[in-house]
């Protein structure tokens, strides 16, 4: 078999992942506004005395950190969308 043959069955694995998708701009506000409401609750927690509002603010930011590497996992797979050594 030629390479000329093999291109026949080869095809493009870039499925609308190179182009900024509504998923993708939802998930960073998401991230900013759990971010900010961390530092709100961190704040106030530490100016009031209230370490419920402490401890739910620390908590938060283990789910800010989550939707930060859904956001960055966004971000990557566009830029790198035609890179033949990535499979997304």
């Amino acid at each position: 078999m030629h390479l000329k043959d093999i291109r026949l069955w080869q095809h493009d694995h870039v499925f609308d992942q190179d182009r900024e998708q509504a998923s993708e701009r939802r998930t960073i506000i998401v991230t900013v506004i759990t971010a900010v409401m961390m530092i709100a609750e961190i704040l106030a927690g530490i100016i009031f005395g209230s370490m419920a509002l402490l401890a739910d603010g620390l908590h938060m930011a283990s789910h800010a950190t989550a939707l930060g590497i859904s956001a960055f996992a966004y971000i990557y797979a566009r830029r790198h969308s035609a890179d033949s050594r990535f499979n997304f």
